[in-house]
């Protein structure tokens, strides 16, 4: 097991250097990244590993039986949590610390039980590592929400409902704060926050009763989730209330997967349930830009997408300066785990700005490129598959560029209207 492992882990290496998008390799889904650019996920869901552009990738645990819970880092890239097999117990999974420098590891104990070979599993941790959240049994058909605090130990957050269970899935900055779910008398996962170990149901500005929580920011006032009963997914302010996305595709359900540390920027998915979730949409939402397709923003700075579509993207460092997660890269007909770093001078997905949507043709192109759009163009800038400027004007007659001097290759077009920014691939002939 652990030699396929590596093996697959071992495509990572194929990742470009001081790349702005990096292929980690197949079914490879990344679950968090920190400041510093190192991404940790799981590899096909019976292992976990580390990335980072200096070292590649490495295996870092496994369970024969498959992994549980997530893998997340610290925001300075030292310490990692997640669960593996417990050797002192019989090898019962068990959530874990695992310091980079030295690969140490310090099990974080249990609740008193098991149940599938598992005691507890990891779930979400703080940006500092001083709190570890997630799933713990206190018995063999009944599980609740625990957290780990540095120097406490593990605590149980209970049940509110008799004979079901709650997990904890993500944890604010001070370990004050702690989110997921709580299952209802039938089964259905209603959204949950604890404060202080004290728990309520997260509700929306009309008082109903939200599904699961995903992500919590590190002061502990924004949740993002998804609503079970309108397929929706949700960011909830304690002061501002309930923020509702959804796709255009009425067959498409959305769920939002994690928030920055500031609140200000999430991530999300949008997918046909009666479909793989890899044949979807991934987003990045900001408070100023709001909800904008993940590839489309990706084009808009002029980065090649490797083939890949960002449809499940589930990691992002606490400065939100990094996301990972895994796509679908049609090309080659395989699942991949990618990381996108971001512009050194921040997010401006402001800039791209839902608008009629735009085409270029023909394309492939050998000399005169048409860009069909019915809002007026400012500029229009091509770039090439590895960020460099190839083309760029700010007069454009009829809609028409001349690319007759463009080597053959794969370029990024985007075009600059009054309404915002929009990009495409183009392929030069």
């Amino acid at each position: 097991m652990k030699k396929f492992y590596t093996l697959a882990i071992g495509v990572c290496s194929l990742a470009l250097s001081n790349a702005q998008v990096s292929d980690l390799g197949s079914y490879v889904q990344v679950t968090d990244v920190s400041n510093t650019g190192v991404a940790v996920g799981n590899v096909d869901g019976g292992a976990f590993f580390m990335w980072s552009e200096a070292n590649s990738g490495k295996i870092i645990g496994d369970n024969p039986n498959g992994i549980s819970g997530n893998a997340t880092i610290t925001a300075d890239g030292s310490v990692i949590s997640m669960s593996i097999p417990n050797p002192a117990k019989n090898n019962v999974e068990e959530a874990v610390l695992y310091t980079v420098a030295n690969e140490g590891v310090q099990f974080l104990g249990g609740l008193g039980a098991s149940s599938g070979g598992s005691s507890t599993s990891s779930w979400g941790m703080s940006s500092d590592g001083k709190n570890v959240v997630g799933l713990g049994w206190s018995s063999a058909a009944s599980a609740q929400g625990f957290l780990w605090k540095e120097g406490v130990g593990i605590v149980g957050l209970g049940s509110t409902v008799t004979n079901r269970s709650s997990r904890a899935n993500d944890v604010n900055g001070d370990g004050s704060v702690v989110v997921g779910w709580q299952d209802s008398t039938n089964g259905i996962r209603q959204g949950a926050i604890w404060r202080n170990g004290v728990q309520e149901l997260l509700k929306d500005n009309n008082g109903n009763i939200l599904g699961a929580a995903a992500s919590v920011s590190a002061d502990g006032k924004t949740v993002v989730g998804v609503v079970n009963t309108t397929g929706e997914g949700y960011i909830w302010n304690e002061t501002d209330g309930t923020i509702f996305l959804s796709s255009d595709n009425p067959d498409f359900i959305t769920s939002m997967s994690i928030i920055s540390d500031d609140g200000k920027v999430a991530l999300g998915l949008s997918f046909d349930p009666m479909e793989s979730i890899l044949l979807g949409e991934g987003f990045i939402w900001t408070k100023e830009g709001g909800k904008i397709n993940l590839n489309e923003y990706v084009a808009s700075l002029g980065y090649d997408d490797l083939d890949i579509v960002f449809s499940v993207p589930t990691g992002i460092s606490p400065d939100g300066k990094y996301i990972g997660g895994i796509g679908a890269n049609f090309e080659e007909m395989d699942a991949k785990g990618f990381l996108i770093k971001l512009p050194g001078a921040g997010l401006a997905s402001h800039e791209v700005i839902a608008t009629d949507k735009m085409s270029i043709y023909p394309n492939p192109v050998k000399d005169v490129v048409t860009i069909k759009t019915s809002d007026k163009i400012e500029s229009a800038e091509v770039y090439s598959a590895t960020g460099q400027l190839a083309f760029a004007s700010k007069n454009i007659v009829n809609n028409k560029i001349d690319l007759s001097k463009l080597s053959k290759g794969i370029y990024i077009i985007k075009v600059k209207t009054a309404k915002g920014i929009q990009a495409t691939k183009l392929i030069k002939d």
